[in-house]
C-alpha cells in the first residue's frame, strides 16, 4: 500500500537508474519525460511537475497525486500494439516545501519519434502515412472496446509515439475518462485546442467515443498534409450583410481537406463524416477502421507492398511488449523474494513464485497473425535483441545457401531474404540472385539480373539491384534492375544511376535511396567518395548530394541507427579494409538545402575493434558481428555500445556460434536476424576465399534466468 492508499504495491518497480542530467523528451502541462534504465532496458519516464504539488496544501497536492496513480493504473491495464506499454512506476526522493516527500513517477517503453516531430522532420511516403493513421485507429478501436470503455479526450499528434520502425502508438492517458452511466457529464476538457471536438467546449460538455473520433479526422489531416490543421475562427463576417455568420467544424478545416489529394483523396469522405458536429451523426471508430484498411490496401496493392511488410511489425511490437511484461513480473518476484528476507531477518531464501515458471499471458492467435507470423508456425515467439546481460542469443541452423559465401548483400521484405553479389569460390554463384523464404526455410533462385556486385534493395515495395558489373562484360555499369514479379523478368523500373558504381554503400530511409562511394573505373578502378539520392516516391532522376563522404571507400553496408547515418568498416582508395566508423544526421543527406564542401557534417567515431565486420540494421544502439581482430582472425563476438562517440567498443551481448567474418546479416524483424555467410579464415584472400561457407543461421533472443 503506498502512502496514498492506492494498491499500486505490485505496479512499483525497483532498480530504476537515471542519469544525473535528466535529460528531457518532452514536457506538457502536467509533467515531463526523461530516460532511465529498467533491467538494462532504456525507458520514458513520466513525473508530475513539481509546481503542481509544492506549496498548494495538502488536499490538493494528495489530489493530484491521486489522478497521476488513476492514470498508472488504467495503462496498467491495457495490452495493445497501438498503445504504449506501461512498466509500472518507482519513487525516486523529492524534497518538497513541506520536507521529505515522494512523488510517484510512471515508467514507460522507449518510443522513437512523435507524429509530431516526425511530420516536421521528414517527407513521408504515402503508404507509411496510410500505416500511421492506420495504427491510431486500431489503438482507438481497443480503448472504446475496453471494458468499460475509455476515452482519451486528448488525441493529438503530440500524444501519437512512433518505433523506429514507424508504427504508431497512443500515449498520454493523463486526460482518458472511463465511460460508464453515472457518468456522462464533465468539467471541460484540457485538450489540444485545434484537434477538439465542439462538445468539448460547452460549459457543461457531455463526452463519450465520438470525441476521439472528432480528433482523429485532425490526426489524418495533419498526417497526410504534413502541417498542423489550424481551422479558421468559428464565425466570418458576411460580404453583403456584414453580419458574423457562424461555420461549421468542416469549414473552418476547409482548406486543409481540400489538400487530400491523390491517394489520400479517398479518405475525404471518412473526414467529413468524422467531423460532423452532432456526436451522433459520427461513424464508430470500428467503422471508421474499416475505411482505412481499405484504402490502405489500395494503395499498398498500386505500389506493390506485400501486407507481409506493412503488417509484419504491428505482431512483433505485440510479442515485444509480451517480453516486457514478463520481464516486470520476473523483476517484482525477485523484489518480493528480497522483502521477506529483511523483513523476517532470516538467511533463508523465500520464493513466492519461481521465476522459471512464470509464462507471459496466453493471447489466441488469429489466422491472420499466424500468417503474418515472421518465424515457422511451429517456432518459439520471438524474444527482442536487447543489449542487456540478461539476455542471450539462441540459435538455430538453417538450410544452408546455394554456394559458400561472403561480402554477400542482402535485401528483406517480410518473410523474404534475397541475396546477390557475394564472393565464391564457385565461379558463378557471384552472378547469380537467391531468395530464401523463412517460413519454408528454403532457397530459389531468381533470374539473374545481368549486373553482379551490385546492392539489392527493396525501393518501393519491389526488388531492386543497384550498380555492379555487367555480366556479359565485366564492365562496371549504373544499371538499376528491378524485378518485375508477374513475369519474373528484370526491368528498368527506375532511373539508371548518374554515375558508374561497384559495390557503393547504399541505404533506403524512408522515400529516399542513398547510394554512396563504391568503384568507378574499370580499367584502372578509382574510388569514389560522392553521394547520389532517389526519392523514388517522385520517380524522377538521381541528383548528386553536396555532402560527400569523408573519404573514397568502397564495399560496405551503411545503416541508419537513431536518425543517424553510420559507416563503419569499408574499404578504402588503397583496397584496405579500415576499422574507422563515421556518422552524419540522415536529414543533412537527405536535405535539399546543402551548401558545398560541408564535410565537418561527418562525425568521426571511435575506430572499431574488428575489420569487415557487420551491423545489424537499423539497430540502436549499433550493434556489429563478428569480424577479424588485429591477427585477421575472425571472431565471434556480438557487440553493442550506447556510447554514440563510439560503435563496437562497447559491451560484448552475445556470441556468434562459431567465429565468422564479412557475413551479411538480415534483420527479419525487431525481434530476430539471420547470419549468412561469410568465412573462417581472413589472413590472406585466398584463405578467406577458400574458407568461405555455406552456414545460415537465424538468432533469437533468449531470457537467461
Amino acid at each position: 500500500m503506498d502512502p496514498y492508499g492506492h494498491e499500486l504495491r505490485s505496479l512499483v518497480l525497483k532498480g530504476v537508474t537515471t542519469d544525473d542530467q535528466r535529460t528531457e523528451l518532452g514536457r506538457g502541462a502536467y509533467g515531463r519525460v526523461f530516460p532511465v534504465k529498467y533491467c538494462d532496458m532504456i525507458c520514458a519516464a513520466k513525473e508530475i511537475h513539481s509546481v503542481l504539488v509544492e506549496g498548494v496544501g495538502q488536499g490538493v497536492m494528495q489530489q493530484t497525486i491521486k489522478s497521476f496513480l488513476e492514470e498508472c493504473r488504467r495503462c496498467s491495464e491495457l495490452r495493445h500494439p497501438n498503445v504504449i506499454q506501461f512498466l509500472g512506476v518507482y519513487y525516486p526522493s523529492f524534497a518538497g516545501a513541506g520536507g521529505a516527500l515522494q512523488l510517484p513517477v510512471m515508467v514507460m517503453e522507449m518510443m522513437a519519434n512523435s507524429l509530431t516531430a516526425l511530420v516536421h522532420k521528414h517527407n513521408i511516403p504515402t503508404h507509411i502515412k496510410f500505416s500511421i493513421v492506420h495504427d491510431v485507429s486500431l489503438g482507438l478501436r481497443y480503448l472504446h472496446s475496453h471494458d468499460p470503455p475509455i476515452v482519451h479526450r486528448d488525441l493529438s499528434p503530440n500524444n501519437i509515439l512512433l518505433t523506429t520502425h514507424y508504427v504508431a502508438k497512443i500515449s498520454d492517458l493523463g486526460v482518458a475518462k472511463v465511460i460508464d452511466d453515472s457518468r456522462k457529464k464533465m468539467t471541460k476538457v484540457p485538450g489540444t485546442i485545434d484537434f477538439m471536438p465542439p462538445e468539448s467546449l460547452a460549459d457543461n460538455p457531455s463526452y463519450g467515443s465520438p470525441m476521439d473520433v472528432f480528433s482523429f479526422a485532425g490526426i489524418v489531416l495533419h498526417t497526410f498534409n504534413q502541417e498542423w490543421p489550424s481551422p479558421c475562427e468559428s464565425v466570418k463576417l458576411d460580404n453583403e450583410t456584414r453580419k458574423p455568420v457562424a461555420l461549421s467544424e468542416v469549414e473552418r478545416r476547409q482548406k486543409y481537406i481540400d489538400k487530400l489529394t491523390g491517394e489520400a483523396e479517398a479518405l475525404k469522405p471518412m473526414v467529413l463524416d468524422c467531423l460532423e458536429f452532432d456526436p451522433k451523426m459520427r461513424p464508430t471508430i470500428r467503422v471508421v477502421c474499416e475505411q482505412i484498411q481499405a484504402r490502405k490496401d489500395d494503395c499498398n496493392t498500386k505500389r506493390g507492398f506485400s501486407q507481409d511488410v506493412i503488417t509484419l511489425h504491428q505482431q512483433v511490437e505485440h510479442l515485444h511488449q509480451q517480453v516486457q511484461q514478463k520481464n516486470i513480473e520476473i523483476a517484482r518476484v525477485k523484489n518480493e523474494n528480497e522483502d521477506l528476507k529483511q523483513n523476517l531477518g532470516s538467511s533463508r531464501s523465500f520464493t513466492t513464485a519461481s521465476h522459471r515458471d512464470l509464462k507471459p499471458v496466453e493471447k489466441p492467435i488469429s489466422e491472420e497473425q499466424q500468417k503474418t507470423s515472421t518465424l515457422k508456425p511451429d517456432a518459439p515467439p520471438l524474444m527482442p535483441i536487447l543489449p542487456s546481460n540478461r539476455y542471450c542469443l539462441e540459435w538455430t541452423q538453417l538450410a544452408h545457401l546455394p554456394y559458400p559465401m561472403y561480402d554477400a548483400f542482402v535485401a528483406v521484405q517480410g518473410k523474404k531474404v534475397y541475396v546477390a553479389g557475394g564472393r565464391s569460390p564457385i565461379e558463378n554463384a557471384k552472378h547469380q540472385v537467391y531468395v530464401y523464404d523463412v517460413n519454408a526455410d528454403q532457397w530459389d533462385q531468381l533470374p539473374p539480373s545481368g549486373h553482379y556486385q551490385g546492392i539489392p534493395q527493396i525501393v518501393g515495395g519491389k526488388l531492386t539491384i543497384i550498380g555492379g558489373r555487367l555480366s556479359a562484360t565485366n564492365i562496371m555499369t549504373n544499371r538499376v534492375s528491378t524485378l518485375d514479379r508477374t513475369s519474373q523478368s528484370w526491368t528498368s523500373y527506375y532511373p539508371d544511376l548518374i554515375s558508374v558504381r561497384s559495390k557503393p554503400g547504399v541505404v533506403t530511409h524512408l522515400q529516399h535511396v542513398i547510394v554512396a562511394g563504391g568503384l568507378n573505373d574499370n580499367e584502372t578502378p578509382v574510388v569514389q567518395n560522392d553521394i547520389e539520392i532517389l526519392n523514388w516516391t517522385e520517380n524522377l532522376q538521381w541528383r548528386k548530394v553536396s555532402i560527400n563522404l569523408p573519404v573514397p571507400m568502397w564495399g560496405f553496408t551503411p545503416t541508419i541507427s537513431n536518425d543517424n547515418l553510420l559507416i563503419v568498416g569499408y574499404c578504402d582508395d588503397v583496397m584496405e579494409h579500415c576499422r574507422n566508423a563515421f556518422m552524419i544526421p540522415i536529414n543533412e543527406v537527405t536535405s535539399k538545402g546543402q551548401t558545398d564542401g560541408a564535410l565537418h557534417a561527418w562525425v568521426p567515431l571511435t575506430s572499431a575493434t574488428h575489420w569487415r565486420t557487420a551491423l545489424i540494421p537499423n539497430s540502436c544502439p549499433p550493434v556489429t558481428i563478428g569480424g577479424d581482430d588485429d591477427d585477421f582472425s575472425p571472431t565471434a563476438s556480438i557487440k553493442y555500445s550506447d556510447d554514440t562517440k563510439c560503435v563496437d567498443r562497447g559491451r560484448k551481448v552475445a556470441s556468434l556460434t562459431s567465429p565468422r567474418c564479412a557475413a551479411a546479416v538480415a534483420a527479419i524483424s525487431d525481434n530476430a536476424i539471420i547470419v549468412l555467410g561469410g568465412y573462417t579464415k581472413g589472413d590472406t584472400w585466398a584463405n578467406a576465399k577458400k574458407s568461405s561457407i555455406t552456414t545460415v543461421e537465424l538468432a533469437q533472443a533468449k531470457l537467461m534466468y
